[in-house]
């Protein structure tokens, strides 16, 4: 996993193409959880992560202009219709450490965009904050959630796009 401030410098000193190539198609920003989901999930042993105010509301979007240590997903080189796992366990290709996530908990597959299917996991799998029953596509900027740990979907050129062009806050 790569931060924002990270990834600026890089896509900053690479070609879209270049950056593409190098992080593959799609890449995943965690959202930081509400305060009451961060403080359950250190209860029950998972790692800190970013605090956000109570009532704090972020456009999916908004996340690469606030937030410099926020953490990329970075995923393995993808073929056209190959899947890749979520879950909790080491052996998923994109490793969740929170503990509303299953050990298996779902599935992206990649076809020139993403489709996702929840894996039949206990916490449930969403799409812009609607539950998903069988495979549905997913788009730049949506918000994808395993149980409680949220995700803003970007396209590699998008995030390029964004982080060279000098519409973040910073």
């Amino acid at each position: 996993m790569l931060s924002i401030q990270e990834l600026n410098r890089v896509a900053r000193s690479m070609k879209v193409d270049d950056f593409e190539r190098q992080l593959g198609p799609f890449v995943l920003i965690q959202r930081p959880p509400d305060e009451m989901t961060q403080q359950r999930a250190l209860m029950l042993g998972a790692k800190r992560t970013i605090a956000v105010k109570p009532g704090q509301k972020l456009d999916r979007v908004e996340l690469l202009l606030e937030f410099e240590d926020l953490l990329v997903a970075t995923l393995p080189f993808v073929e056209p219709g190959q899947a890749l796992t979520v879950g909790r366990l080491p052996d998923c290709d994109l490793v969740v450490d929170d503990p509303s996530v299953s050990k298996h908990h779902a599935t992206l597959t990649w076809n020139g965009g993403v489709t996702i299917e929840d894996a039949g996991s206990s916490n449930g799998t969403t799409v812009n904050d609607q539950a998903i029953t069988g495979s549905r596509a997913v788009h730049d900027t949506d918000e994808l959630a395993f149980g409680d740990a949220r995700f803003c979907y970007l396209l590699t050129r998008s995030l390029h796009e964004r982080l060279t062009t000098g519409l973040r806050s910073s």
